[in-house]
């Protein structure tokens, strides 16, 4: 699965191994959890020590519990799910790697306190706007990659999730007056650019030029954004109510065409939310300038793709990687389009009552895929007994999606789980089948 990469205002650094600094004792810590068994640090830290002992199953159920505590100080959720993603990276389970590596990223707003976070970074400044991008009020992360040198600078940079108009060249530049631990062998830094004051419900969150070759790309002369609502039509007002009722964004992709003298013209839409934000969308780019793209000194039409998002005039950094992974689907050979992509799928924990009496086996699940992303009707249709069970349930509870759309509406699907436990402590999750999907009452509307 691939990585949709958000931290806001904030980076972190992937250090290679674990443990930097960390007492090699557990007798501390499990002291700790004694006295507060929900508390995320003393968990993390157990995952760690037995991490460097290469004791992974135990350090992965630990770094679950992490996740599942009181998540203080903050930066642990970030950490522990960077710390499974180790664990699957040196088990060569690249798929969940990836995805725990996505979590830490999306992770949302950090706090002061996760400057104390175990990471690599030492010093860190506020990245600028490029003057176009602040014109086109362009919102999203850079995601920049590279080693450090001995002195503590970044090195051998380069832009892995680029956003364009001049934001990845600047969020190099950041990354480059950083500090980092000499130590550091790789860095993954997610550099935020956002708008606080920003005015409009309408977000400028993805932007892709396509000039031929030979060609300069167009270059934005002015941005058109409308006050208030920002909506034109009754039908579309009622929707962005029930959007806001739910906590959610409209997203329109619109594919287009710059001409001689800088007008967007040929305005189709490649992907959206729901057809009622189609015209919307459309409204607000034909008043959009630009400077053309040029070919030997002269103006040439290039193709474009513009996403934008309507919502909350401040749209965070977790919501527009949400939209932005729903408007780019991660491509998955063999997976059909209206199959939801996986966020978050914690392993079931096996129990240690079944354990100590020497029972194996598997479990079959049957779950549904909410709109909202959410496991929901999780029914065990082979079970092996309630303590496992009870495990396999309430792990996959915890499981989210991205829901797939489907002509442009949200939908719902069922899976098939296959759980299988085998001793000593070896527990393995398969996906059976998907049902093709059905629409939900809220996707009638």
């Amino acid at each position: 699965m691939k990585s949709a990469v958000v931290i806001t205002a904030l980076s972190f650094s992937i250090a290679i191994g674990f443990g930097q600094g960390v007492p090699a004792s557990l007798e501390e810590y499990r002291l700790d959890l004694e006295a507060n068994p929900h508390s995320s640090l003393a968990h993390f830290r157990i995952a760690e020590i037995l991490s460097q002992q290469g004791n992974y199953q135990n350090a992965a159920n630990e770094f679950r519990e992490a996740l599942g505590g009181d998540l203080q100080p903050r930066w642990t959720e970030v950490w522990a799910h960077i710390g499974l993603a180790k664990i699957y990276d040196a088990t060569n389970q690249q798929d969940r790697a990836n995805n725990e590596y996505r979590l830490a990223e999306t992770t949302g707003e950090r706090t002061e306190s996760d400057q104390n976070a175990p990471a690599a970074l030492l010093s860190r400044s506020d990245p600028d706007y490029s003057d176009e991008a602040r014109l086109a009020e362009l919102e999203g992360t850079v995601v920049v990659t590279g080693g450090v040198s001995q002195d503590g600078h970044a090195k051998d940079l380069r832009v892995t999730r680029p956003l364009g108009l001049g934001l990845d060249e600047k969020a190099m530049e950041t990354v480059r007056r950083w500090r980092f631990r000499p130590d550091t062998d790789l860095v993954l830094e997610a550099v935020d650019f956002s708008l606080p004051a920003k005015q409009s419900r309408w977000h400028l969150i993805g932007v892709d030029f396509h000039p031929p070759e030979g060609t300069s790309r167009p270059s934005v002369l002015s941005a058109y954004y409308p006050s208030g609502a920002g909506v034109f039509t009754g039908a579309a007002i009622e929707e962005g109510r029930l959007l806001g009722a739910v906590g959610r964004q409209a997203f329109v992709a619109l594919a287009f065409d710059v001409d001689e003298s800088g007008i967007p013209v040929h305005i189709q839409v490649a992907r959206s939310s729901h057809e009622v934000w189609n015209d919307q969308a459309m409204a607000v780019l034909r008043e959009w300038r630009f400077t053309p793209g040029m070919k030997e000194g002269m103006p040439v039409s290039v193709p474009c793709t513009f996403e934008f998002a309507w919502g909350p005039r401040i749209l965070g950094s977790r919501e527009i990687a949400r939209l932005r992974s729903a408007l780019n689907p991660d491509p998955v050979p063999g997976k059909q389009a209206w199959q939801p992509e996986f966020i978050y799928t914690p392993d079931p924990i096996y129990p240690a009552e079944a354990r100590s009496a020497g029972l194996e086996g598997t479990v079959t699940v049957a779950l549904r895929v909410g709109e909202d992303g959410a496991a929901r009707d999780i029914q065990i249709t082979w079970g092996l007994g309630s303590a496992v069970d009870a495990s396999v349930t309430e792990a996959l509870a915890q499981w989210r999606f991205m829901p797939p759309f489907l002509n442009g509406q949200a939908v719902a699907a069922r899976l098939m789980i296959e759980v299988s436990f085998a001793l000593p402590d070896h527990v393995d999750v398969k996906i059976l089948e998907t049902t093709p999907p059905f629409l939900t009452p809220r996707a009638t509307r």
